[in-house]
């Protein structure tokens, strides 16, 4: 085999290990990601329908108890036929108010003496003081200050009827101050725990599955890399790089395009359901109770809707001006400079001509970047009190002036810094770089210099000249 033969391979060797060592790796740390975040909303997920299926059960014991408080409301308020008989009755309707399989209500006075248990009749009459659950919790003794101190959920274990079984129980305790009773009733818990073991079971079988895509995906991928890397030829770099040079032109053209489309989605997407929460709860505001707390958090959440509404408009500002698409250059650059004098404090004055059609709009939106970025700098770094934008058309070229009486240009940059100043621009910073890269694609020239109308040569110049599209002469009915 020949030397070129073997230079050529050994280059192909190394272009196919490059593009696909970097592809699997890209793979695997997505696997990787994919886990670890998937672990995440797996566990906060199931945590979730964990306290939903517990709210759910803790409603249903409320309904419980207050089913429990109207049966026997009458008779321990009123106490027909004395207290004895009224206990006796209570008692009675107690024992049989089951529900379920497990469901029943149980009674204890204040020593911890069972005075009901339809379930295990064994308990009644019998004190229970000491008595501790697996965990080692005094379960009556909780109980019954759970209930002394206004009622309330608590967690246990207890023995389950239709297993007859140590399970998990939530239960719920209220308190019969004249009597010295507590009764309450609950609900066994432990089938939430094989629900979502379930549930994460299901998870983790959509995970495996989702891997096992990703893995076949990344296969076929180096597949077809192989068989094109293969079937490459050599002069097919130089048609690489010169669609790489037409992408880089577009670059700017790109970003915009997509700033703009993100902008719109914010600002008619996100914005519009912003607003329209922010309505449903002024309507919850005016319909809640004023004496309740609902009102006060309503009000809150209305603020803080209202918060990120306008840093949403905010954002989508910052991405695409819509001012800049509905009514054009000169109109942009007044509420651009309006928003920075007060976001800055300083004196900005601004005088600026319609364009029109004159200008292409990727071209109106370079002039606009170049004075966002200009404004920028000024606030960052000029320590300056004044500000003039100035937007001039000629017969054939647009002028936009940029003058400012803060520092001036940094000692690297000299006194002057233009589009062909080629050592003064390696100098300068990525902003400056990317301002003169803007106005050159549209064929203009940037020039950056110290603003000697000031006194003792303080402060800075941006001049701009770009290039019309059509002369001045010609009639334009859509003011910019």
């Amino acid at each position: 085999m020949s030397l070129r033969a073997t230079t050529r391979l050994n280059f192909r060797a190394r272009l196919l290990l490059i593009t696909i060592l970097p592809l699997v790796a890209v793979s695997a740390l997505s696997w990787l990601v994919i886990s670890l975040q998937a672990d995440r909303l797996v566990n906060a997920e199931l945590a979730t329908v964990e306290a939903r299926i517990l709210e759910a059960r803790q409603a249903e014991i409320r309904n419980y108890i207050s089913l429990a408080q109207t049966s026997i409301r009458h008779l321990y308020e009123s106490e027909p036929g004395g207290r004895e008989a009224a206990q006796t009755e209570v008692k009675q309707i107690l024992h049989d108010m089951t529900f379920g399989n497990d469901g029943y209500f149980f009674v204890y006075d204040n020593e911890g003496t069972n005075l009901v248990h339809p379930r295990l009749p064994g308990l009644v009459e019998k004190n229970w003081w000491d008595l501790q659950d697996p965990n080692g919790e005094y379960v009556i003794r909780n109980l019954v200050q759970r209930a002394q101190d206004g009622g309330g959920f608590y967690r246990y274990i207890w023995n389950k009827p239709t297993t007859d079984q140590p399970a998990e129980k939530l239960g719920y305790a209220d308190y019969l101050p004249k009597w010295g009773w507590m009764f309450g009733t609950g609900l066994y818990i432990d089938d939430i725990e094989r629900e979502v073991a379930i549930l994460k079971a299901q998870t983790e079988d959509n995970i495996d599955q989702t891997a096992l895509i990703l893995f076949a995906i990344t296969f076929i991928a180096v597949l077809l890399v192989s068989g094109l890397l293969f079937a490459i030829r050599l002069s097919e770099e130089r048609f690489a790089d010169s669609k790489l040079k037409d992408l880089t032109k577009r670059i700017v053209d790109v970003q915009e395009s997509e700033r703009k489309r993100v902008s719109t989605e914010l600002h008619d997407g996100i914005s519009q359901l912003l607003v329209g929460a922010r309505y449903s709860l002024d309507l919850a505001h005016t319909q809640a109770p004023e004496d309740g707390s609902a009102r006060g958090l309503i009000a809150k959440s209305m603020g803080v809707l209202e918060n990120a509404i306008s840093e949403v408009r905010r954002i989508s500002k910052d991405l695409r001006p819509s001012v800049l698409d509905d009514l054009g250059l000169a109109a942009a650059i007044q509420n651009l400079c309006k928003d920075f004098a007060e976001q800055t404090g300083l004196n900005v004055e601004v005088i600026t001509k319609p364009v029109g059609k004159r200008l292409t709009e990727q071209a109106k939106t370079a002039l606009y970047r170049v004075l966002q970025e200009s404004l920028t700098n000024i606030a960052k770094h000029a320590e300056a009190r004044n500000v003039s934008v100035e937007l001039v058309v000629s017969q054939t070229d647009l002028f936009l002036v940029i003058k400012d009486d803060g520092n001036g240009l940094p000692t690297k940059l000299k006194h002057s810094l233009t589009s062909s100043s080629s050592l003064a621009l390696q100098n300068s910073g990525l902003g400056i770089r990317n301002m003169i890269e803007r106005v050159e694609s549209h064929g203009g020239r940037l020039t950056l210099r110290s603003a000697k109308s000031h006194a003792e040569d303080k402060g800075t110049e941006v001049y701009v000249t770009v290039p019309l599209t059509q002369p001045y002469s010609v009639e334009v009915k859509t003011a910019a």
